[in-house]
């Protein structure tokens, strides 16, 4: 299961990212990947280490709206929200 951050600082390098979700989320990170640091689209995503439902959104709710780089996180569960669908 997966967790995805958006909405990260330009102003963020990718080793804050990381220590930053490391930290927030624990045991529970088994791996982070961080993707177009220093842009405006700048993400992370987060393959979590257990597979139970509904947990990644749980932990995406835990999440949400912390600050990083002086900016609130976005974070879901899934890569899309249902209000907003990936351009088809």
């Amino acid at each position: 299961m997966n967790l995805f951050v958006s909405n990260i600082a330009q102003s963020c390098s990718e080793q804050e990212v990381r220590e930053f979700l490391e930290h927030e989320l624990g045991h529970y990170a088994k791996s982070i990947t961080v993707h177009e640091i220093g842009t405006p689209k700048a993400s992370a995503t987060v393959e979590l280490a257990t597979d139970g439902p509904y947990v990644g959104e749980v932990i995406a709710r835990q999440l949400q709206g912390k600050h990083l780089g002086g900016v609130p996180l976005a974070a879901s569960g899934e890569l899309f929200d249902e209000e907003d669908p990936p351009p088809g």
